[in-house]
């Protein structure tokens, strides 16, 4: 019987924040919020900010499910909650 020694590392595959997707489709805060029926540009300007600013917001699941038709998949759930490495 062999017994591995090595630490295994986990792998995570990162999808893209809904602001890369934003910046990717050269779109306005304005036409994020339009797209997704957001009630407001700075309602999908709040979903857009890094995991540790003040006035982050997390989409309501309505809306999570929304952002991953909308971009294909490309933004997940989970990309919300994970901390990128800079």
């Amino acid at each position: 019987m062999t017994v591995l020694t090595a630490a295994v590392k986990p792998c995570i595959e990162m999808g893209m924040t809904l602001e890369d997707y934003r910046k990717q489709q050269k779109l306005s805060y304005k036409q994020l919020a339009e797209l997704l029926g957001a009630s407001h540009a700075t309602v999908a300007r709040r979903w857009c900010l890094g995991i540790d600013h003040k006035d982050r917001m997390i989409p309501a699941p309505d809306f999570m499910e929304r952002i991953v038709l909308v971009t294909d998949g490309s933004v997940m759930p989970n990309d919300f909650y994970l901390k990128r490495m800079a």
